[in-house]
């Protein structure tokens, strides 16, 4: 009857210490499972806020003027050739970003954008 005894004692200790490993082991996956998908939704934000961007970036018109525009009272050295009376530059900030709530992630882009525009002082016939 001991034995029996120490057999089913034996039995259920090694279910039970089975029992925690495999739980262990689901609670385990489930955390890597679960940063995967958080670093893959991560990926995808910072993707569409970069497209987002370059859309931004590329749809500019000319005449068009972002809130965060400076204009500079000579251009760059590069461009020294120029007079500054007949050449103006612009140093503009393009941002773009964007956020989730769950889970809470935020990617920003930004751009420094120099134009160059030519003032002409009288109208050529």
């Amino acid at each position: 009857m001991r034995e029996r005894g120490m057999v089913l004692l034996s039995a259920l200790l090694f279910l039970v210490v089975m029992l925690l490993v495999v739980a262990s082991n689901l609670v385990l996956s489930q955390l890597s499972l679960k940063s995967a998908q958080t670093a893959q939704q991560q990926l995808q934000l910072e993707f569409r806020t970069l497209e987002q961007h370059l859309k931004q970036l590329n749809g500019l018109a000319p005449d068009e003027v972002p809130e965060s525009t400076l204009a500079l009272p000579s251009c760059p050295g590069i461009y020294a050739a120029w007079s500054d009376a007949t050449l103006q530059c612009d140093l503009m900030l393009i941002e773009t970003s964007e956020q989730t709530r769950q889970p809470p992630a935020f990617t920003r882009y930004n751009s420094l954008l120099l134009r160059k525009q030519l003032k002409l002082s009288e109208p050529v016939p």
